[in-house]
Order: structure tokens, then sequence, then C-alpha cells
């Protein structure tokens, strides 16, 4: 392992300068070109080699790595005329309605600013977090915007306007985004302070961008088509559009063109690097492939449910585990869930094959992945062997007789789920301990998990489509724990209102109701069928004889389900006083 280089103690939260984009840049950009007709990069293109390399064999010209070892480095365009970071507009607009216009000066006496600062720094003191800050540093931009007259100079103010999402006017006055920069540079560093902007750090006028950052080819890897023809990444094809509209506005600024088409090439730069940001902004179109696609650029990568943060850095993906959609099955118990072969199939539990177990192991590996019993059910196989130097083998129909043969001590083998496994049950969102809860495997036909109906409540399940997901526990100290801590009987009780959360709901209350009314009798078949479904053995007496036959009340059936030396006392709205009769 490689020793600590650099120790992280913090981490300051900034706006990046030119000269400091410059800096961290590896090499300047200055050609749309990526690869030349032998597939190489080409130098101070969009792939050069200097910004990282994703080719096998080739080095990074940077740091030296290849692909496994170099990180990416980034680059930068050098921009022929200033743009509007979209990102930082409404910042942007609530500095120029603050300072004045000639001076640069927030719009505040000396005294009211000196104020505004106090109470920013008693709130720091206090341990305000930066939403208290903000109220502080948003009242005082309200109350400089309402100024008509600048207090230090005199000017009088114009009225700034945003349309959407660039464009900034005064007094219906177009601002040029280097007219804006001009603005924000004015404005002092003390004044900077009472709006709650460090300086040293984040300079207003870098909201406007002279230098843009080009991300390491790491970031947006070409991929090679079966053809063999490249596809470009999507911030590849959109950097592509930035440096030819930079390149022909340069040329023609440089060449002394007429003015409207300056400003139009400068319009169409400022299109495309604020779509290289958010291509889902507001007001413009969104920049698109040929065939109509919407390009999927920075901020799209990162917000939403399909983006970095939710998706790969909060997502949570594991293996042995399944998902799908849940059917209600009353003749199942409380702690078992109905799991479809297709699933048992795949999932597996790591079995240790020792003295005692080694003959029925070689007897489940030999019968292949995908055995059956002596009727046709389901029967569990072996989806792998391993063996102690953590070589794994896929068994298979073919190979089972002699991947059988050569287990011994001390390998491991993957067996399927059998009635009885024990493996956790959750239905999202997980809002208490109930929504994940151990349950026994009983492997059925059929594509759905399957569950009792009174385990709906901790779930908060219902059968209108959910899914759900199961989870095979792998080693033996987790199935210990979910035997002891998680089975769904240690949950009946909610630890919310201490009632019960499991019990008899729906069907379960009006069955029992009608089963136990007084004019229901059932005879021999019936009742053998009804107590067989519920795995009861013992046939109790018959309570009523009618025309020399025999017949079970439904109460006689509902008694046969109870614990013999159940002792309850309890008032019935519905049964007549002393008229339980069980």
């Amino acid at each position: 392992m490689r020793g600590v280089t650099k120790r992280i103690q913090a981490i300051k939260f900034a706006l990046l300068s030119p000269d400091e984009i410059r800096r961290m840049s590896a090499t300047k950009i200055i050609t749309a070109d990526t690869y030349d007709d032998d597939g190489f990069p080409i130098d101070m293109g969009l792939m050069d080699s200097h910004l990282g390399v994703i080719e096998p064999g080739l080095r990074c010209k940077t740091c030296g790595g290849k692909v496994d070892d170099c990180p990416g480095h980034f680059g930068h365009i050098d921009l022929a005329m200033p743009v509007i970071h979209v990102g930082y507009v409404k910042d942007i607009k609530k500095l120029l309605q603050a300072t004045c216009r000639k001076c640069g000066r927030l719009l505040l006496t000396r005294q009211q600013a000196q104020e505004y600062m106090a109470e920013m720094e008693q709130v720091e003191e206090l341990g305000g977090d930066v939403t208290e800050v903000g109220f502080v540093t948003k009242e005082t931009a309200r109350e400089a915007q309402k100024r008509q007259r600048c207090p230090h100079c005199g000017e009088e103010q114009g009225k700034v306007t945003l349309d959407k999402p660039t464009t900034f006017r005064e007094d219906g006055h177009k601002l040029t985004p280097k007219e804006v920069r001009e603005r924000l540079e004015r404005i002092p560093n003390e004044d900077l302070r009472v709006l709650g902007m460090n300086p040293e750090v984040a300079r207003p006028e870098w909201m406007v961008l002279t230098a843009l950052l080009v991300p390491p080819v790491t970031v947006r890897p070409s991929i090679t088509l079966e053809s063999g023809d490249r596809s470009e990444d999507d911030l590849t094809h959109k950097l592509v559009d930035v440096l030819r509209i930079n390149q022909r506005l340069r040329e023609n600024r440089d060449a002394g063109a007429p003015q409207l088409i300056v400003e139009d090439l400068w319009e169409l730069l400022q299109y495309h690097v604020t779509t290289y940001f958010d291509n889902q902004t507001s007001g413009i179109p969104p920049a698109r492939h040929r065939s109509g696609r919407p390009l999927k650029t920075l901020v799209q990568r990162l917000k939403g449910k399909e983006g970095r943060f939710r998706s790969n850095l909060s997502g949570k993906r594991v293996n042995f585990s399944a998902r799908t959609v849940i059917s209600p099955d009353p003749i199942l118990s409380i702690n078992e869930v109905g799991v479809p072969v297709e699933a048992a199939r795949e999932l597996t539990v790591p079995v240790h094959v020792q003295a005692y177990n080694l003959d029925i192991v070689k007897q489940w590996v030999k019968r292949g992945p995908t055995p059956l019993g002596p009727l046709g059910e389901y029967a569990p196989g072996v989806n792998y062997v391993i063996r102690p130097d953590g070589r794994r083998i896929r068994v298979t129909e073919k190979n089972a007789e002699v991947v059988a043969e050569a287990v011994e001590i001390g390998y491991t083998v993957e067996r399927q789920l059998v009635d009885g496994d024990i493996v956790l049950f959750n239905r999202q969102p997980s809002l208490h301990r109930m929504s994940m809860m151990a349950h026994e495997v009983r492997v059925m036909p059929h594509k759905t998990f399957r569950f009792n109906l009174a385990v709906c409540p901790p779930y908060n399940a219902d059968f209108d489509g959910d899914e759900m997901n199961l989870h095979v526990l792998q080693s033996e100290e987790a199935r210990a724990e979910a035997r002891v801590l998680m089975r769904v009987q240690e949950h009946i009780l909610s630890p919310r209102f201490g009632g019960p959360v499991i019990g008899g709901i729906h069907d379960h209350i009006s069955g029992s109701f009608l089963l136990t009314h007084k004019e229901s009798k059932f005879t021999r078949e019936e009742v053998t069928f009804i107590l067989t479904k519920i795995d009861m053995r013992d046939l109790p007496q018959p309570d009523i004889k009618k025309g020399g036959k025999e017949f079970w009340s439904g109460k006689a059936l509902f008694s046969a389900i109870l614990p013999k030396n159940l002792s309850m006392t309890f008032k019935s709205s519905i049964a007549p006083k002393g008229d339980i009769g069980l």
C-alpha cells in the first residue's frame, strides 16, 4: 500500500479564477479535432494525451501513467470574448442591482454597511450556519437595491433586469458580458464581504468566464462501435461546438468584421457554453444530436434520480438479491415468503464442505444446476463450486459429474434456495424497522413473491403492482442474527405505539365472522380439505348430528386452530351473552 502523500483536513468551495484555471490546466485546447488518421490523439485537441488516456498501451503525457494509474487531468480553452456562467446569473443580477453602475460601491451608506457586517459577524460567532448568514446577506442586498442614487458618487441608478437565461439589460439597454465583467471588477473587496462573499476565493468577475475548463478524457471517454468508427461523448460534442464557434469569433473579431456578425457569433458562443453546463436551461432550445436526442451535459449528469448523486453515489446495488411483484397468499405462514422457482435457481447460499456433509454435497453437485424431484417438483442444485484457493467453477449439466468428484473438505458450494432458508424481505421506502424482516423461503411456481396478508401493515404493502426486495444471507452469523432479531414474530408489537402492527385484516375478519356464524356447518370432506390446507392432521370431533349424519360447526373448526391451553376473557359486540361457543 502506498503512503499517504497528502492528508485532507478540510474542503473549501470557491470560484475558480482564470489564472487558477490556467495553472491547473495540463494543456491549452485550440483545435476541435480529436484523433489523427492513425487513431492517435491530436496534441492540443480535445482528446490530447496530456488530459489522460483511455486507450490500453498509451501513457499519459502529464503524469506518465497508463489507463489504470492516471486519474485524468484538466485542460482549458481561452475564450475569445467573455461569456456569462449560467449557474451564477442570479448572483450576478443581485450584485448588479446592489452596486453602483459607475463607482462599483455597495448602494448603502458606510454606517449601514457596518451595521449589516456586525450583524453577520454576530450570527457567525453564535454558530450560525450558511443559511442563517444567507438571511442577513439577502436582507443587505434587498436594502441596497432600493436606492435610486449612489450614496458615494451620487450617480443615478438604472433598473437592471434579466432576460432568461443570460441576457442582462439596464433601462432597456443590453449589457454585454464584457460590460457586466467590468462592472463586477469595480466592486471593492470590503463591500463583497458585506454581501457574504469572500473576495480571496470568490471575486464576482470570475462568474463571467474568460477561460473554460475542459474535463479529463476519463470523464468523457470515446467508444468504438462495431463498425470500427469512434463515437464521442456528449460533453466532447459540446466542447467541439464551443471550440469551433470560439475560433470563428476570434478570427472575425481580429479581421475587423462588422459588429453585427461579431455579436451573433458571441451570442452563439454564449449559447454553446450555456448548454455545455446545462442543456435544460429555460428560454433556449436544447442542443441535440443529429438523431434529435438532447445532449446530456454537466448538470444532467449530476441532478435527478438518474444523476451521479442519487444513482451512483447514494444508490445501492448488491449481489444475492431479487426483486419482483408481490401477491397475497393466505395459506402461507406469517413468517414465510413464496419465492418463484426462477429466483430460487439463481440465488444461492454458501455451504462449507465438512466431513459430515461431504457425501450429500457431492450428490447436490452431481444433480447439476436444474435438478427435479421424483414427481417433477423443484429440487435444489448447485451453481458454483469454490476451491480453497478462491477459484470459482460454474456447474453445468455437462461438467456436474466431474466437478462433484473433485469436491473435497475445505471447498464451498453455492447451493440454490430450499424451503426453510432464512432471507430478508424489504419494501421501499424503508421508513421503520419493520420495513425489513426475516422470512423463511417457500419455493413456489409462478413469478411473484407471495406472503400472508397479515404482514401487509408493517410493510405498508398492497397488491396493485407493488414490488419488494429479497436478500439472501451469506453467513451463519447473519442467519443466526436474522432468526433471533428479525423474524416477523419478533415485530408483532410496534415500537411506535406498543400495539400490534401484524394481525387479522380484511377477509381474515369477515371470513372468521362467517365461519363462526351459528348457521354454518361442514361435511367431513369440507373439514378435511380446510384443515389440510393449513397443515393440520388432527380431525376434531363432530358437534352437529342431523338426519343420521355428522357435521362440524364453524366454531368447532375455529376452535381446532386455537392452542389447547388458551384462556381468554373478552366482550363481544356481536354474539348474544354467553353464546361464544368456542
